[in-house]
C-alpha cells in the first residue's frame, strides 16, 4: 500500500478509465493476480442463496394487504404518535397504512440496490487486477440477487415500487 496524501492506495485497486478499453487487453496484466480476495470470492459459493427459490422465499403466500400488516404496529412510529393512532382509527387503516409505508421502504431499499448492481458492475470493465475484477463480479451478482428479490417481494405485495423521493 501506498499513501497519497490523506489517501492509503492498494495496487489491487489499480483502475482504468471506463473509456480505455486497450488497457484492459494489455498482455501484462494477465501476468498478476492478487490472492487478496480469494477468501471472500470462495465463501460466496458457500453462502449463494437463489431469491428465485420457494425455499428461501415464497413470493406466492398469500397476504391481506388490507387487513394484515406486515410488522407489528410498534414497529411503525407514526401510529405511536396520538394524532395518527386517532386517525386510523380501525385495524383494517393501520394496516393499511402501515403497509404502504412499507412499500416506500422497501421500495427505497430496491432503488439502493439497483445503485449497488450498477456500481458493482461498472468496476469490472475499470479495474486491472483479475482477483479484485473476479470479487467485483461477485459482488455484483449478489446485488443482482437483492434487487430480484425487493423487485419480486414488492410485486408480490403491492404490484410495483415506487419513485425515489428528493
Amino acid at each position: 500500500m501506498a499513501a497519497d496524501g490523506n489517501i492509503t492506495k492498494d495496487l489491487i485497486y489499480d483502475a482504468v478509465a471506463p473509456d480505455d478499453f486497450e488497457s484492459m487487453l494489455d498482455l501484462d496484466r494477465y501476468n498478476g493476480r492478487s490472492t487478496a480476495f480469494d477468501k471472500i470470492i470462495s465463501a460466496t459459493h458457500d453462502h449463494f442463496w437463489d431469491p428465485l427459490d420457494k425455499k428461501y422465499i415464497d413470493f406466492d403466500e398469500p397476504w391481506d394487504m388490507d387487513n394484515q400488516p406486515l410488522v407489528p404496529e410498534e414497529l411503525n412510529v407514526a401510529l405511536q404518535t396520538k394524532y395518527v393512532s386517532d386517525h386510523l382509527n380501525t385495524p383494517s387503516l393501520r394496516a393499511q397504512f402501515i403497509n404502504k409505508s412499507l412499500l416506500r421502504s422497501f421500495s427505497s431499499i430496491l432503488h439502493g440496490e439497483q445503485g449497488a448492481l450498477n456500481l458493482s458492475a461498472s468496476l469490472c470493465h475499470v479495474l486491472l487486477d483479475q482477483g479484485a475484477q473476479e470479487y467485483a463480479a461477485n459482488q455484483t451478482r449478489e446485488e443482482a440477487r437483492h434487487v430480484t428479490a425487493f423487485a419480486k417481494y414488492i410485486k408480490a405485495r403491492w404490484g410495483r415500487p415506487v419513485e425515489c423521493t428528493k
